[in-house]
Protein backbone atom coordinates (compact mmCIF):
# COMPACT_ATOMS: atom_id res chain seq x y z
CA UNK A 1 0.00 0.00 0.00
CA UNK A 2 1.33 2.89 -0.92
CA UNK A 3 2.17 6.11 1.44
CA UNK A 4 -0.89 8.13 2.54
CA UNK A 5 -0.37 12.12 2.09
CA UNK A 6 -1.77 14.62 4.60
CA UNK A 7 -1.95 18.73 4.86
CA UNK A 8 -2.44 20.17 8.12
CA UNK A 9 -3.57 22.74 8.81
CA UNK A 10 -4.16 24.72 12.96
CA UNK A 11 -3.46 28.21 13.76
CA UNK A 12 -1.34 26.55 16.29
CA UNK A 13 2.22 25.90 15.75
CA UNK A 14 2.20 23.54 18.58
CA UNK A 15 -0.58 21.46 17.89
CA UNK A 16 0.99 21.29 13.85
CA UNK A 17 3.93 19.92 15.87
CA UNK A 18 2.02 17.41 17.84
CA UNK A 19 -0.24 16.37 14.85
CA UNK A 20 3.06 15.81 12.44
CA UNK A 21 4.62 13.97 14.51
CA UNK A 22 1.49 11.70 15.57
CA UNK A 23 0.60 11.06 11.45
CA UNK A 24 4.49 10.39 10.91
CA UNK A 25 5.17 7.85 14.54
CA UNK A 26 1.43 6.39 14.03
CA UNK A 27 -0.09 6.76 10.65
CA UNK A 28 2.58 6.52 8.48
CA UNK A 29 1.70 9.30 6.47
CA UNK A 30 3.56 11.58 4.56
CA UNK A 31 3.18 15.36 5.73
CA UNK A 32 2.78 17.63 2.98
CA UNK A 33 2.64 20.83 4.37
CA UNK A 34 1.45 22.57 6.98
CA UNK A 35 -0.33 26.22 7.79
CA UNK A 36 -1.76 28.56 10.29
CA UNK A 37 -5.08 29.71 8.15
CA UNK A 38 -7.61 28.92 6.16
CA UNK A 39 -6.76 30.57 3.43
CA UNK A 40 -3.61 28.63 2.94
CA UNK A 41 -5.16 25.81 2.93
CA UNK A 42 -7.50 26.12 -0.04
CA UNK A 43 -4.37 27.00 -2.11
CA UNK A 44 -2.34 24.39 -0.68
CA UNK A 45 -5.19 21.12 -1.42
CA UNK A 46 -5.28 22.32 -4.75
CA UNK A 47 -1.80 22.36 -5.44
CA UNK A 48 -1.32 19.09 -3.59
CA UNK A 49 -4.63 16.62 -3.31
CA UNK A 50 -3.55 15.27 -0.26
CA UNK A 51 -5.32 11.96 0.50
CA UNK A 52 -6.52 13.82 4.11
CA UNK A 53 -6.68 17.45 4.67
CA UNK A 54 -6.85 18.41 8.53
CA UNK A 55 -8.77 21.60 9.37
CA UNK A 56 -9.09 23.81 12.64
CA UNK A 57 -12.51 25.53 12.93
CA UNK A 58 -11.36 28.65 14.54
CA UNK A 59 -8.20 30.19 12.65
CA UNK A 60 -7.96 33.96 11.27
CA UNK A 61 -8.44 35.31 8.25
CA UNK A 62 -10.70 32.32 6.76
CA UNK A 63 -12.38 29.66 9.55
CA UNK A 64 -12.76 26.23 8.92
CA UNK A 65 -16.08 26.04 8.19
CA UNK A 66 -15.66 28.21 5.68
CA UNK A 67 -13.05 26.57 4.21
CA UNK A 68 -14.94 23.19 4.46
CA UNK A 69 -17.57 24.90 2.54
CA UNK A 70 -15.50 26.39 -0.44
CA UNK A 71 -12.91 23.19 -0.88
CA UNK A 72 -15.90 20.42 -0.61
CA UNK A 73 -17.48 22.36 -3.19
CA UNK A 74 -14.45 22.89 -5.25
CA UNK A 75 -13.83 18.56 -4.78
CA UNK A 76 -16.39 16.99 -3.29
CA UNK A 77 -14.28 13.69 -2.92
CA UNK A 78 -11.54 15.50 -0.53
CA UNK A 79 -10.94 13.96 2.81
CA UNK A 80 -11.29 16.35 5.37
CA UNK A 81 -11.20 15.65 9.66
CA UNK A 82 -11.93 18.32 11.66
CA UNK A 83 -9.69 18.98 14.53
CA UNK A 84 -11.11 21.54 16.87
CA UNK A 85 -11.77 22.35 20.68
CA UNK A 86 -15.24 23.09 19.37
CA UNK A 87 -18.30 21.64 19.97
CA UNK A 88 -21.84 21.20 18.98
CA UNK A 89 -24.10 22.66 16.25
CA UNK A 90 -20.88 23.66 14.27
CA UNK A 91 -19.41 20.27 14.35
CA UNK A 92 -22.65 18.42 13.19
CA UNK A 93 -22.62 21.03 10.10
CA UNK A 94 -19.23 20.34 9.21
CA UNK A 95 -20.45 16.60 8.93
CA UNK A 96 -23.35 17.10 7.27
CA UNK A 97 -21.42 19.30 4.57
CA UNK A 98 -19.00 15.98 4.01
CA UNK A 99 -16.50 16.06 6.86
CA UNK A 100 -15.33 12.54 6.91
CA UNK A 101 -14.48 13.16 10.85
CA UNK A 102 -14.07 14.85 14.41
CA UNK A 103 -11.32 14.48 16.34
CA UNK A 104 -11.76 16.92 19.97
CA UNK A 105 -8.87 18.78 21.25
CA UNK A 106 -7.14 19.08 23.50
CA UNK A 107 -5.03 16.15 21.90
CA UNK A 108 -4.55 13.39 24.59
CA UNK A 109 -2.04 11.39 22.86
CA UNK A 110 -0.96 9.84 25.95
CA UNK A 111 -4.20 8.46 26.25
CA UNK A 112 -4.65 4.90 24.80
CA UNK A 113 -8.14 4.74 24.20
CA UNK A 114 -8.15 8.70 22.07
CA UNK A 115 -4.85 7.29 20.30
CA UNK A 116 -7.07 4.36 18.99
CA UNK A 117 -10.40 6.43 17.98
CA UNK A 118 -7.91 8.74 16.49
CA UNK A 119 -6.42 6.02 14.06
CA UNK A 120 -9.82 4.77 13.45
CA UNK A 121 -11.11 7.51 12.41
CA UNK A 122 -8.11 8.80 10.71
CA UNK A 123 -8.63 5.23 8.90
CA UNK A 124 -12.20 5.73 8.02
CA UNK A 125 -11.75 9.21 6.32
CA UNK A 126 -8.97 8.07 4.13
CA UNK A 127 -10.49 4.78 3.36
CA UNK A 128 -8.66 2.03 5.36
CA UNK A 129 -9.81 -0.67 6.84
CA UNK A 130 -7.40 -1.89 9.11
CA UNK A 131 -7.55 -5.90 9.76
CA UNK A 132 -9.37 -7.11 13.07
CA UNK A 133 -6.94 -7.69 15.81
Amino acid sequence: MSEKSVIIIDDSKYIIGLLERFFIDRLHFKIIATALDGTDALNLYRKFKPDLLTLDLSMPNKNGQDVLKELLDEFPDANVLIISAIRGDAILQCLSMGAKGYIEKPLRLSNGDFVADFIETVNEAVGVREPPK
